[in-house]
């Protein structure tokens, strides 16, 4: 297995990688805008015969007292889950980030997701105390109905 990290260039990857785990279309256009983004980041891992095993995107956060990733999201084709694939990105990530000097990398989950919350454990994550709620703002009117 192999992990990289997507950068101006391999938008052909970065289609087909989000295609694959289920995301709408992405136009080769908005893959470029994304990859040549500073505070965008996307991995892939990827088999030894190139084919996608998963990904990790998320955005690097500029704050006050330090740089941290926020990881967005962190998906595993379904024929490669449990295979140690989402924590090779994972290790990946944390050596990009000790690379680069950042602060923290973070991740959210819901409380019964107990798959991510195992894996997050595993890879040395460490849950915060916190009953966090989070709020949308949308631009417009056109937000989703409270259910």
């Amino acid at each position: 297995m192999q992990v990289q990290l997507l950068k101006p260039g391999d938008e052909l990857l970065h289609i087909e990688a989000t295609r694959i785990l289920n995301d709408p279309e992405l136009p080769r256009e908005r893959s470029a805008s994304l990859l040549a983004e500073p505070t965008y980041f996307f991995v892939v891992a990827l088999t030894d015969a190139g084919e996608i095993m998963g990904r990790i995107y998320g955005h690097v956060l500029h704050r006050f007292n330090q740089t941290d990733l926020l990881l967005y999201e962190v998906d595993v084709v379904e024929e490669h889950q449990r295979k140690g694939v989402a924590k090779a990105m994972l290790e990946f990530l944390k050596s990009h980030m000790i690379e680069r000097g950042y602060g923290e990398m973070w991740v959210l989950t819901e409380a019964d997701n107990k798959a991510a919350r195992a894996l997050y454990e595993s890879a040395g994550g460490i849950e915060e105390n916190s009953p966090t709620i989070m709020y949308v703002f949308y631009p417009n009117e056109q937000a989703p109905k409270r259910l």
